[in-house]
């Protein structure tokens, strides 16, 4: 990246310098960050762009925008690095997240009274999604309408499609540049861009510019959730802003570390004196030392009413015989939409998973748990796959519950631990 000269003489400049104190008196918890980040210009690039150290701005772009929309791109830059979009991209495509992005937080700022420049995204299927959630959508339709528009039907089908991803921000790369230099430098300047024309977010970069390493996504991490802090305590908080930013300040754990956590709190611990703890025998000690983790048999629900897609139940029955190759344990397989349509057992030798899911009809929560009952079954735990799009429950059993939740529609269960598989 280069290092662009500070500009502390220009219009444009002094413009972007107003718009900031009209943050920090009308808005302290924008303000309070926005003074985070170092003004400088940049002609090459479309509207605005932040790091989470720098904001830049094309001052050509600036000077014709009324005040109250740059205040407004400012306090969207601010809102990108909130969020933190600036060290979660991890390699998914720069555009398609920076879209991504406009859409998780445009609605919030909007509802906050922001005005913001021409061209803004926002649509109220997105209100309350994570950028991750949004991406997903996003990613999957690009590769839709891209197999879509290719082989039949071109011509009309193209302009529409082309029309849609206009809508969307999904233009081709290049299409929202100039033109005159896009190809020459593939791996950086064509690679951004501001479809959302409110303000671009790119990747965190190292103090001295360079890439970030894995420790500066750390740091850069930790310095904003410290900002962050510090920036609630305005109490100026639009409605929705703590939920939006809540996995920030309190982060959520990763769906496989939960579930980790869960079976290995079913295990039974088997240890034995021969040989004995080789972390103790140094200290005169001799302890037993863990011989195997045993984990009783546990039954493994799978909604298959329709809404659970192939390549999720691949995700978790990967990630669950990752876990179980640890224990010792056989694993019964219930699949069940209004009825248990089948039944499958796994003992370890059996892993990996693979599940065959059957029925596809209606759901009901209580026909696994009948059948553990029938069967006179003592599971260590039972765990449930499913979009919790369903209120027939049956009584809390005297065994652990995990709900595994696909989707973000569905309610919350009445017993048990739930995680959210993204």
């Amino acid at each position: 990246m280069v290092d662009l000269p500070m500009q502390t003489n220009s219009e444009t400049y002094l413009k972007m310098v107003k718009a900031r104190a009209e943050l920090v008196m009308d808005h302290p918890f924008f303000g309070s960050l926005a003074l985070r980040l170092k003004l400088k210009e940049d002609p090459t690039c479309e509207t605005t762009w932040s790091d989470g150290r720098i904001l830049a701005f094309n001052p050509a772009y600036i000077e014709l925008l009324p005040l109250p929309k740059v205040t407004g791109i400012q306090a969207h830059e601010v809102m990108h690095l909130a969020c933190q979009h600036h060290t979660r991209r991890k390699g998914r495509d720069h555009k398609l997240w920076n879209v991504a992005g406009d859409y998780a937080i445009n609605w919030l700022l909007l509802e906050a009274g922001f005005e913001l420049p021409e061209g803004f995204l926002v649509d109220p299927a997105y209100k309350d999604k994570s950028v991750d959630e949004i991406y997903t959508v996003l990613i999957k339709q690009h590769e839709e309408e891209k197999s879509g528009g290719e082989g039949q039907d071109q011509g009309k089908g193209q302009e529409e499609d082309a029309d849609q991803k206009q809508d969307r921000g999904l233009t081709e790369q290049g299409d929202s540049h100039d033109g005159s230099e896009e190809d020459e430098d593939e791996d950086q300047e064509s690679l951004f861009g501001d479809p959302g024309k409110s303000g671009e977010v790119r990747d965190a970069t190292a103090p001295d510019g360079r890439p970030a390493s894995p420790a500066d996504i750390t740091n850069a991490e930790k310095d904003w959730r410290i900002a962050l802090g510090h920036a609630l305590a305005m109490g100026d908080l639009p409605a929705g802003l703590e939920r939006l930013l809540g996995y920030v300040t309190n982060p959520r754990l990763d769906w496989k570390t939960i579930l980790r956590r869960f079976i290995d709190a079913s295990a039974r611990d088997d240890y034995s004196w021969m040989p004995p703890n080789r972390r103790y025998v140094h200290m005169g000690l001799h302890l037993p030392s863990l011989r195997s983790q045993k984990l009783p048999e546990i039954v493994l629900a799978i909604d298959t009413s329709g809404s659970i897609s192939e390549n999720e139940l691949e995700q978790f029955a990967a990630e669950v015989s990752a876990i179980l190759e640890d224990y010792d344990t056989r694993i019964n397989v219930v699949y069940c939409d209004a009825k248990v349509a089948g039944i499958e057992t796994y003992e370890r030798w059996d892993l990996p998973l693979q599940l065959n899911p059957k029925g596809g009809g209606g759901t009901d929560f209580r026909p696994p748990f009948q059948w553990v009952e029938e069967q006179g079954r003592q599971p260590a735990c039972l765990i449930y796959l499913t979009d919790l799009e369903c209120n027939r429950y049956p009584e809390e059993p005297v065994y652990p519950v995990l709900w595994a939740k696909i989707g973000n529609r569905g309610m919350t269960p009445p017993f048990g631990e739930l995680i959210e598989i993204e």
